[in-house]
C-alpha cells in the first residue's frame, strides 16, 4: 500500500462519543493454519481443492488466472491459492451468507470463508487507495439511500484518498475518522464479519485492522467502517460523526 500523505482542508470535527468503544480484547492468531482439503459445491457438482488460510492482513496472494466451471448457471472459480465461491460473494455480503449457507461441508464453507477473506484484505480493488467509488461493502448495513451521500464525504473529507492524514495527524482515511472511532468500528463490525468470513478469520483481521491506522486499512475495510458506523441504529443514524466540514452532504 501507498504511504500515509496530508491533503488540505481535512475534518477537525469533535471525536465520537465515549459509548461506542466497547471495552473488549481478542488476541489475534499467530500461528499459521495448515491448508484444509475444501469441496466447493457447485450446483451440487463439487470440485476438490486445497484451501490454504492466508495469515496477516496484507501478505500478498500470487495473482494466477482461476479455473472456472459453470453448471445451471451458477459459477465457482478456484485457483491454486484459494477457493472462492460464487462471484457474488465478491460484491455482496449478503450473497457470501448465502453461499456458506448453501455449502455441503465444513471445508466448502471454509472455502466461502477465504474467498471472502481475500476479497476484503488482498484483492486488488480493496488495496487500491485512490478514488472516488462506489462503496465495497455491501453489506447488512449498507444502505443505497445513504449512497450519494457518502460519495459526498468521501470527495469533502479525502477526495478520495484512503491512505490521507489531517495535518494535525488526528483524522485519517478516506472518511477523516479518529483512532477512537476506527477502534470502536472494529467491534461493532465483528458479529456480522464472523458470518461473512467465519469467526477465526473475522477475528483474527478485526484485530489487525485495531493495531493498524485506519489510512492503512484496505478500502473495503474503511467503507465497512462508514456503513456501519452511519446506519447503526437505522438509517442515517451516526452520520452525524459526518457533520460539517469544507461543504454540506
Amino acid at each position: 500500500m501507498s504511504g500515509s500523505t496530508f491533503a488540505p482542508g481535512a475534518k477537525s470535527a469533535s471525536v465520537i462519543a465515549a459509548g461506542i468503544l466497547l471495552t473488549m480484547s481478542v488476541g489475534s492468531a499467530s500461528a499459521a493454519t495448515p491448508p484444509v482439503t475444501s469441496e466447493v459445491v457447485d450446483a451440487g457438482v463439487p470440485t476438490s481443492t486445497v484451501v490454504p488460510i492466508r495469515e496477516g492482513l496484507f501478505q500478498a496472494i500470487p495473482l494466477q488466472r482461476p479455473a472456472a466451471a459453470s453448471h445451471l448457471g451458477v459459477t465457482a472459480v478456484v485457483t491454486p491459492a484459494v477457493a472462492l465461491a460464487p462471484k457474488a460473494v465478491f460484491t455482496s455480503g449478503v450473497a457470501a451468507i448465502s453461499a456458506a449457507r448453501m455449502a455441503k461441508t465444513a471445508t466448502a464453507k471454509a472455502a466461502v470463508f477465504s474467498g471472502y477473506t481475500q476479497f476484503t484484505t488482498q484483492s486488488a480493488v480493496t488495496k487500491d487507495m485512490r478514488g472516488v467509488q462506489p462503496s465495497l461493502y455491501r453489506g447488512k448495513f449498507y444502505r443505497p439511500a445513504v449512497e450519494s451521500r457518502r460519495l459526498c464525504i468521501v470527495e469533502r473529507e479525502s477526495e478520495g484518498h484512503y491512505d490521507v492524514v489531517n495535518p494535525t495527524g488526528s483524522y485519517r482515511g478516506a472518511y477523516q475518522v479518529s483512532s477512537t472511532l476506527a477502534r470502536g468500528a472494529t467491534w461493532m463490525m465483528l458479529k456480522e464479519h464472523k458470518a461473512l468470513m467465519g469467526s477465526a478469520n473475522a477475528t483474527r483481521v478485526l484485530s489487525q485492522l485495531r493495531q493498524t491506522p485506519i489510512n492503512k486499512w484496505p478500502r473495503y475495510w474503511q467503507d465497512a467502517l462508514f456503513s456501519t458506523v452511519a446506519n447503526w441504529d437505522r438509517t442515517g443514524s451516526g452520520i452525524r460523526h459526518w457533520a460539517g466540514g469544507r461543504w454540506h452532504c
